[in-house]
């Protein structure tokens, strides 16, 4: 687990962790944490989920929060692909994808073989999602941006649908109020 160091009072000191997981304290110019500063970094910004390295992926690898529950979990991290129009296989809980179903979102069965979302066992869903990762890696760029061109519409659909179910669920509450 790494933890954040902060000194009193603020200083140049920027902690950061190497590969060996050793904390590096060593000045490194103006203070960059905005926890300290109260100034945004160069991740806070835009307050968005909408990132430019993110427009080169095809297909998001979603690792979600949990992996072992029993019961299926979505985060964030699920919707991140929803949000910016891109294929994506999750690293969940079983049952994950039968959960964004019911919620009217849809997937792409037909190029990501999507049985590993029934396997209960975590071991074996593992093993099925790494070998599914490695068949999609074999394919061309070429094939892949077909394929996206060929989802273009589910991908519409997606995005659109989570806006909607943003817009209708805060509504909803709001009317409960």
């Amino acid at each position: 687990m790494m933890h954040r160091i902060y000194t009193t009072p603020p200083s140049t000191i920027d902690e950061a962790w190497n590969f060996n997981y050793n904390v590096n304290s060593s000045p490194c110019g103006e203070y960059r944490d905005p926890l300290i500063t109260g100034k945004p970094n160069q991740h806070q910004d835009n307050k968005t989920i909408f990132c430019d390295f993110y427009k080169n992926f095809a297909i998001d690898v979603v690792t979600e929060t949990v992996f072992q529950y029993p019961y299926p979990q979505i985060t964030e991290k699920t919707i991140r692909p929803i949000v910016h129009e891109k294929l994506f296989i999750l690293v969940a809980p079983a049952n994950t994808l039968a959960m964004i179903h019911k919620f009217g979102f849809k997937t792409f069965p037909e190029f990501i073989k999507e049985d590993y979302d029934t396997i209960k066992d975590p071991h074996v869903r593992l093993q099925f999602i790494v070998d599914e990762l490695t068949r999609i890696s074999k394919f061309s760029i070429d094939d892949i941006r077909k394929t996206m061109l060929q989802y273009k519409d589910t991908l519409k659909h997606n995005y659109d649908h989570y806006h909607w179910l943003c817009n209708n669920e805060i509504e909803q509450i709001v009317n409960k109020i």
